[in-house]
């Protein structure tokens, strides 16, 4: 076991908010969430709602939210949504109100960010559903101070994410030099999620949703040339964990080169460069295969998140539980690990100047 000693700054690359009480209510169903789960889903914040007592007294608003950073030694966070991954994209949902859910939320986040813009950065929501008016929500929160903005992996309306209808989106990301960040969230109604055709046990749809609709995003993205459309594009791929990449791209260069006198005869480069050029990946606290994935792909191609306060959230050790995790199967180098915690993130979200330099 290699022992790893904690950086001096830590930057959580993708942690969830709690949104307050009126944000999505004109588009929720009243007592009713967004969620098609079994019975069986877990349901309770930091998988123990006592440990955040303090965040709960105070709706999780952003004073109670760095407290909850402190006690973690979290320096800067990225923060994604919650209700949001759902709320925007349910199928009922016509172009007008989801552009109005998404607005709603992207005001609120900026706001909340706004309370300590040196140590807590924001992600916007897109209404997927219209392209021409995601491009025009990507530049809405890059005038209004966020970082990113969230695409889902899953195939909705009738659209995979390398369609080219989502050309205005990517155009917009490029411009405005936002991330693209492809997070998944079990659950949607009315959207094919992997796994959900033939299981219906929570253990099952959700050990395949995230790491397999990332792949599916990715195999979209890189096979149908939107990378190459869009090269200054940067694309996170966030919460699914890292040990399926090294394959993923293998058998993706494999399939490219395959059939590269037809299907693939346009791509201007491989499946791998496309990641080792303009993509980054997430890992996490209970992520042992990190240093295998970091001697292969490179630490400066890796961040890593919390997921606070989610279910699994491994609050508040999930620093040293990461650390005690990546210095064990495959050991995590030192300086891979300087990298993932904070310089990476640092760089690719382009907050260097808001956060601090990389080191």
């Amino acid at each position: 076991m290699t022992e790893l000693v904690r950086p001096a700054r830590v930057l959580d690359a993708d942690a969830h908010v709690v949104e307050a009480g009126g944000v999505f209510d004109e588009w929720m169903e009243p007592g009713r969430l967004p969620l098609d789960l079994p019975d069986t889903t877990p349901m309770q914040m930091c998988g123990d709602v006592s440990l955040i007592e303090d965040q709960l007294q105070h709706g999780f608003d952003a004073a109670s939210y760095l407290r909850a950073m402190d006690a973690q030694g979290i320096d800067a966070v990225v923060l994604y949504p919650s209700l949001g991954l759902m709320v925007p994209f349910q199928a009922h949902l016509d172009a007008a109100a989801s552009a109005a859910a998404c607005r709603s939320y992207n005001e609120w986040i900026a706001g909340y960010t706004a309370h300590d813009p040196s140590r807590l950065a924001g992600v916007g929501v897109l209404p997927l559903i219209d392209p021409d008016g995601a491009a025009d929500e990507v530049r809405w929160c890059a005038v209004n101070g966020l970082v990113a903005v969230l695409a889902r992996p899953n195939f909705m309306y009738g659209r995979n994410l390398g369609d080219g209808a989502y050309a205005p989106v990517y155009a917009a990301v490029e411009e405005t030099g936002l991330v693209l960040s492809v997070h998944e969230g079990l659950g949607l109604p009315g959207h094919p999620t992997i796994g959900s055709d033939r299981f219906t046990s929570f253990v099952e749809r959700h050990a395949m949703s995230h790491p397999m609709e990332q792949m599916a995003a990715m195999a979209s993205l890189f096979l149908s040339g939107t990378l190459d459309r869009h090269p200054e594009m940067r694309v996170a791929f966030l919460e699914s964990g890292t040990g399926w990449l090294p394959f993923w791209l293998h058998r993706l260069d494999e399939h490219a080169e395959w059939m590269e006198d037809s299907e693939t005869k346009g791509l201007e480069r491989r499946p791998s460069q496309y990641f080792a050029d303009q993509c980054t990946i997430c890992t996490d606290p209970d992520d042992a295969l990190a240093g295998l994935v970091a001697s292969l792909i490179g630490g400066d191609h890796m961040m890593w998140a919390s997921d606070f306060p989610h279910p699994d959230a491994l609050y508040p050790n999930a620093v040293p539980a990461f650390l005690e995790e990546a210095g064990e199967k495959a050991p995590l180098s030192q300086a891979d690990l300087e990298l993932i915690l904070w310089d990476t993130p640092a760089r690719f979200y382009r907050v260097e100047d808001r956060f601090g330099p990389i080191s």
